[in-house]
């Protein structure tokens, strides 16, 4: 009987450690390909009708999108901080980038990333403290909410924000996830809104760093107004 019993547990023991060994495999491979802990690539701003991609959702890596002959997808790319166009074809995301077959992308504007470094020339993608949100005017689209998108380093560093409208009374937030946050009401809704951020740090005595933005509705091209905090 000991005997017997020796035998049943060495066999699950060796069942255990075969099945360890696999998963441990399966997540090492995944490890090596790319496919675990992915950063996402780009955000999805706009698409035309009958695209299967929600707005304001993030691309990740392994995402294929169809837009056929004359679909579309606006994103901003978020490493290179341009909001671009793709037009027709099928959009392959990687961990590289995004790469496209038989369509044809277009730069629409700068993107708007707030960095700690305030000396950037105003024409780059890397704006610096005040950021004026530029593009096309369309007379349907104006600018309705401010969506905040932290990068991976400002999640560490900051532990939440609070965000005032025109010197108003500002209004707190978890450095989580996107912030979705609705404009103020004004006589007049092509008029700018100065935006204040107050990052606040994780740690006890990083105090409070303030970013400024300009939100100008009539140029923004589009019902939300995305700005990447890095």
């Amino acid at each position: 009987m000991e005997t017997v019993m020796k035998i049943f547990i060495n066999g699950i023991a060796q069942r255990s450690f075969r099945k360890s060994s696999f998963l441990v495999a399966v997540a090492l491979g995944a490890l090596a390909s790319g496919q675990a802990f992915a950063d996402p690539v780009a955000l999805v701003l706009d698409r035309s009708e009958g695209i299967d991609v929600a707005a304001f959702s993030e691309l990740m890596p392994g995402d294929v999108i169809d837009l056929g002959a004359t679909g579309h997808v606006d994103l901003l790319d978020y490493s290179a901080c341009q909001e671009v166009r793709i037009k027709s074809g099928t959009l392959t995301v990687s961990s590289a980038g995004i790469s496209l077959e038989g369509g044809e992308e277009k730069v629409l504007r700068a993107g708007n990333c707030l960095q700690a470094d305030s000396g950037s020339s105003s024409n780059t993608a890397d704006k610096g403290l005040t950021v004026t949100l530029r593009g096309l005017t369309l007379e349907n689209k104006k600018a309705a909410s401010l969506m905040l998108r932290f990068d991976d380093k400002a999640k560490d560093q900051y532990g939440s924000v609070f965000v005032s409208f025109g010197g108003g009374e500002p209004k707190r937030f978890d450095v989580l996830d996107n912030i979705v946050t609705e404009m103020p009401k004004r006589d007049n809704d092509e008029e700018a809104v100065e935006v204040e951020l107050f990052l606040q740090g994780k740690a006890p005595d990083f105090g409070v760093e303030m970013r400024k933005i300009t939100i100008d509705p009539a140029q923004v091209g589009r019902k939300t107004a995305v700005v990447l905090v890095k």
